[in-house]
């Protein structure tokens, strides 16, 4: 399925760990001997050369649509108390000597059992779906024997103590299982009788992440022929600032800028590109250095001599400010819809980032989605007002709500606002402005529709506990 609209973008390596381990090993499914297969659509894109996932199928430029099926035989093997046990992915193994941690795990009132998970990589087409690569990776699973009873708050306490002490141990006693894996646990409800728990540790080699990481880089490249590694010398960056490298994204049209990559080549201000002719946009201050696929424009001194204070910064804006009538007439008709829509992407991507860190509990996910929520409606509210009044919000009084947008969600402001607003500042008429406002409120509307859809999901989670 297709789609107009991207989807939130989670690092590579993030959307990975959480199909293959949140959501297929650390459900309780899993724990039984039955067999057990699942399905996750994705598609694998490039941002400044950091390979991001939307988790969904976009056929858009640069995006590669994927299925990772995973599975799971019936298969657990009990591994009673081994003295070493051979955990493999992919081409690789990890030999893990227990030695005395056995009677640590007996003492514990712990089992050993293993458990092989196969994946498959699949390149999703329109017409068919075409398998290009297999993996298979073994997860050790400790059980725990002891009883543990819903009603009983004591037996749940010193359950979790017992598990959280023997993950201490593991990983203390032997480096290798910190160094190698992955250390995660869950409670679940018994299947069998509502009224009992049981815990299980899971063991995961972290290995498996980079090898099908890599395998679908490896696919991305062939496909689209570019290289996921920037080239020698080409640092990525959005922090750079340079006066030459504004009024070059200035005159570049809007089409080109999810094909740039802003940073420095070697210490000066630099910007990526694929191969072609960008003279048209060029200043008459950079260094154009061809590197076959790719161009890359170097501009004015090097980059420690462009870092500037907040005051030095205030001026250059200002100077641009001043200087921007001049360059009206050079730059390309933007579609209006084009720079509402790329407003309310990115407003949507920063609700997208929130709900998909990994890295913050419940509380705080809704704690930020209602701050996100109260700066959209900040927003909404003066957009509202501008349009009964028919005088459109300036692109300060639009930089200032979208940098409250970003501090909301916990992130720093990016360069991607700043690329739309100088658009929206420089090459509208009125007229124009109310236009994509209107849109933009829409868009709006949408986002704070799912931020309260999700929170009160999360109530709904909360409430089960």
């Amino acid at each position: 399925m297709s789609s107009n609209d991207a989807s939130p973008l989670v690092p590579l390596d993030q959307y990975l760990s959480r199909t293959l381990f949140d959501d297929f090993i650390l459900s309780e499914d899993f724990t039984r001997p039955e067999k057990l297969s699942a399905k996750y659509d994705g598609s694998l894109t490039l941002v400044n050369y950091k390979p991001m996932v939307a988790s969904r199928f976009e056929y858009l430029p640069r995006y590669m649509p994927f299925i990772i099926e995973v599975k799971a035989p019936s298969r657990i093997y009990d591994l009673e108390h081994p003295p070493f046990i051979d955990v493999t992915y992919g081409e690789k193994m990890i030999t893990l000597a227990l030695g005395e941690l056995n009677e640590v795990i007996e003492a514990y009132d712990f089992k050993i059992y293993e458990r092989t998970v196969y994946v498959s990589i699949i390149k999703a087409g329109i017409i068919q779906d075409v398998t290009v690569g297999r993996f298979a990776f073994d997860v050790i699973m400790l059980e725990y024997n002891g009883s543990i009873h819903t009603y009983s708050e004591d037996e749940r306490k010193s359950a979790e103590a017992k598990v959280k002490s023997l993950i201490q141990i593991l990983e203390s006693a032997n480096p290798k299982i910190r160094e190698n894996f992955d250390i995660m646990y869950k409670t679940f409800i018994s299947h069998d009788n509502d009224s009992l728990l049981f815990s299980y540790i899971f063991l995961i080699p972290k290995g498996i992440i980079n090898e099908i990481s890599n395998f679908l880089l490896s696919q991305y490249e062939q496909i689209y022929g570019i290289s996921t590694k920037p080239p020698a010398e080409f640092t990525p960056s959005e922090n750079v600032q340079s006066p030459e490298l504004q009024k070059f994204l200035d005159k570049l049209p809007l089409d080109l800028y999810p094909e740039l990559v802003i940073g420095t080549y070697g210490s000066s201000p630099a910007v990526l590109l694929p191969e072609g002719d960008y003279s048209q946009y060029l200043t008459g201050n950079e260094r154009v250095i061809n590197l076959g696929k790719n161009v890359v424009i170097v501009f004015g001194n090097p980059q420690e001599q462009q870092t500037l204070t907040p005051e030095q910064q205030n001026i250059e804006q200002n100077k641009e400010e001043e200087n921007s009538n001049t360059d009206l007439d050079k730059l390309e008709k933007v579609p209006n819809n084009a720079i509402a829509e790329g407003l309310g992407k990115e407003i949507q991507s920063i609700y997208g980032s929130i709900i998909e860190d990994d890295t913050i509990n419940v509380e705080k996910k809704k704690h930020r989605l209602k701050t996100l929520n109260e700066a959209l409606d900040e927003l909404g509210k003066a957009i509202l007002d501008a349009l009964k009044s028919q005088t459109p919000l300036n692109a300060n009084e639009l930089r200032k709500y979208t940098e409250d947008i970003v501090k909301s969600a916990g992130l720093s402001y990016t360069n991607n606002f700043k690329y739309y607003l100088s658009y929206y500042e420089r090459s509208l008429s009125e007229t124009e402005e109310l236009e994509v406002l209107a849109t933009l409120l829409t868009s709006l509307g949408k986002t704070m529709y799912d931020i309260d859809k999700k929170i009160k999901e999360y109530n709904s989670l909360q409430l089960t506990y």
